[in-house]
């Protein structure tokens, strides 16, 4: 079975932050379980829409591109995650064919826990004058941005996605072509549309939450005192916990990780 690990780093800024902080964790896995590692520079969308709209929703686009039928498995993995491979395990494995293999966002690393980082997380946006949408619950986090009556109790964390060219490029193609981006960093991109289509389709299989491991909904719900001096104590718990640790939101506490993730 061949099988890749696609990301996208568009920008200077971007690039070098992947090249300085998260290639050779991610070629180390790689190398670990026969994965091709494929960092794209450049748009896959270069029109005037696309321009319009964060390059997230670009990666609806991997499945399309010339070459990509080859493979049986890619991986979707944001550019804003550091790979733990000392105790990792492949991936794919357990995932069907034929499903999307994909965490989901509200248990991370429980129901209740992220309940209660979440909640901290608010208290300490709205302390901030940070916007954001109060979406305390799945139904709340479809209905904010426009999917009414939607009863699914799950959401799908798009930041890793394991699929296959032939099974979901159309869902895919689907999603990117039909929705529309017109609001902020609030609304979550393509995270949203996405997920209300694959789950739609019956066409998710859930893996384990070390697989997306959000740091900002863990330092909130498990360090909500952290300050300078302890920060890079808790990213390290962190990491010794994770597979894929996401700095979704908090990018900026990545290059504390120099020299932890290895």
């Amino acid at each position: 079975m061949r099988k890749a690990i696609f990301t996208l780093t568009i920008g200077e800024k971007y690039e070098t932050a992947f090249n300085e902080l998260a290639r050779a964790n991610w070629q180390k896995y790689c190398d670990k379980f026969g994965y091709e590692l494929i960092v794209i520079n450049q748009p896959l969308d270069s029109s005037e829409r696309a321009q319009k709209r964060s390059p997230a929703w670009q990666k609806l686009l991997i499945l399309s591109l010339n070459g990509s039928e080859a493979y049986d498995r890619i991986v979707w993995v944001d550019s804003d995650i550091l790979i733990n491979s000392d105790h990792a395990y492949d991936i794919a494995d357990g995932v069907p064919l034929e499903k999307v293999g994909a965490a989901e966002e509200y248990s991370t690393p429980t129901r209740e826990i992220f309940q209660i980082g979440l909640k901290r997380l608010y208290d300490a946006w709205d302390r901030g004058g940070v916007t954001y949408l109060n979406n305390l619950t799945p139904q709340a986090y479809y209905g904010n941005r426009g999917f009414p009556n939607v009863a699914f109790d799950q959401v799908v964390q798009t930041g890793v996605l394991v699929c296959s060219p032939k099974h979901h490029k159309q869902i895919f193609e689907h999603t990117y072509f039909n929705y529309e981006d017109t609001h902020g960093s609030e609304w979550n991109y393509e995270m949203p549309a996405l997920s209300y289509e694959l789950i739609k389709s019956d066409s998710v299989h859930w893996i384990s939450q070390r697989f997306n491991f959000c740091v900002s909904h863990l330092i909130s719900a498990l360090y909500p005192d952290f300050d300078d001096t302890t920060v890079q104590k808790y990213l390290k718990n962190i990491y010794d916990l994770s597979i894929f640790m996401h700095f979704a939101g908090c990018s900026s506490l990545m290059p504390l990780m120099k020299g932890i993730a290895a």
